[in-house]
């Protein structure tokens, strides 16, 4: 057995990674460069804050106060490299990454993507619902389990560690669709 499957499977104590997909890193399809300023996502300029142009019933400001902050200290790590089990400015893995962020203003959630997205009040995975703030949750198996977590930022943009580190995605590639299954609202 791997390492990572050893770790995963919570065999080595005090150890845990994020992603429980076993042996691998979410990996998103060949295509745009990771959301870093002065790079471009998708032909649009990068961009370390959330787009104006948010869908019907969702805003920025639609967001706590706590939850535009919570946002804030994560798009701050853009860049930051993919670290399996990482919790810092080091390298972050996909949970480690949303716990930071909340844990900077004394918000405390639990360290896996399995648990974090069982953390709060559910809410329809319809992007016209999200807020910023919302913990999303992905599954790469077809099934309702959760396997990688991103943060909600607005305008149809959550914010997640992949294999290419700290980046912005968009909700509206069809790879994300796709593997949508669950949102949660730790704020309201």
């Amino acid at each position: 057995m791997r390492l990572n499957a050893v770790v995963m499977a919570g065999l080595v104590p005090g150890v845990l990674g994020a992603c429980t997909m076993v042996g691998t890193v979410p990996t998103e399809p060949p295509g745009p460069s990771p959301a870093i300023p002065g790079q471009t996502l998708g032909g649009e300029p990068a961009s370390t804050k959330p787009r104006s142009d948010s869908p019907i019933g969702t805003t920025e400001a639609s967001a706590s106060p706590i939850a535009a902050q919570v946002v804030d200290l994560a798009l701050e790590s853009i860049g930051t490299p993919y670290r399996w089990g990482g919790t810092d400015a080091n390298g972050f893995d996909c949970s480690g990454l949303i716990q930071f962020a909340y844990a900077e203003l004394g918000i405390s959630l639990p360290r896996t993507s399995a648990a974090q997205i069982r953390t709060g009040t559910p809410v329809v995975t319809e992007r016209t619902h999200l807020r910023p703030g919302d913990i999303l949750g992905f599954s790469d198996g077809g099934g309702p389990r959760t396997e990688h977590v991103g943060l909600y930022v607005g305008g149809d943009e959550f914010i997640h560690s992949s294999s290419q580190g700290v980046r912005i995605s968009s909700l509206e590639s069809r790879y994300w669709q796709e593997r949508l299954v669950a949102a949660r609202r730790v704020l309201d």
